[in-house]
């Protein structure tokens, strides 16, 4: 009988390491395939990256009463990613409205502890250089759009009290 057990533990470990090769043979490559599948060259985005403070500071000095939003994010993050085209389309159906950046949170962590983003995505609405609203997680599109549609308007959007509002 313990032979036969031998035998059985044997088969199982051979079974197991053909499994393994075999798993390792067939499965399918994680690699992008451009010509499979189109692709959208970074190019094609009307979301213009934020990558230094400076950068961000001649933004802000010149926007005037544009209304500006931010978006933080990180290339590891999973939600932002799923965010990222529902953001593309919101930009380019509210160009006339709003301008939109990303800031990569990780690359600029001094702009992040400005618009005390602790979470991403983060999202913030700035108009004459006020902070009006800020998002951390996702939301339905709509809530954006509607965000979007308060504060872009040419009288200046009125706050709760309760509401932060930040200026730089």
């Amino acid at each position: 009988m313990i032979q036969n057990m031998r035998f059985n533990s044997l088969w199982i470990r051979l079974a197991i390491l053909v499994m393994t090769s075999l798993m390792f043979c067939i499965t399918p490559s994680c690699k992008n395939n451009t010509s499979k599948q189109p692709q959208a060259s970074a190019t094609d985005s009307v979301i213009s990256a934020i990558d230094n403070v400076e950068q961000f500071n001649k933004i802000i000095e010149t926007s005037g009463g544009h209304l500006l939003m931010f978006y933080f994010y990180a290339d590891w993050c999973r939600p932002c990613k799923d965010f990222a085209p529902v953001l593309e389309k919101i930009s380019k159906e509210n160009s006339a409205k709003v301008t939109v950046y990303k800031i990569n949170m990780d690359k600029n962590s001094d702009l992040a502890y400005l618009f005390r983003a602790q979470g991403i995505p983060h999202v913030a609405f700035v108009k004459n250089k006020d902070i009006l609203l800020s998002l951390t997680g996702l939301y339905p599109k709509n809530m954006y759009l509607k965000a979007i549609e308060r504060f872009s308007s040419a009288a200046k959007a009125k706050l709760d009290v309760t509401s932060p509002v930040k200026s730089f």
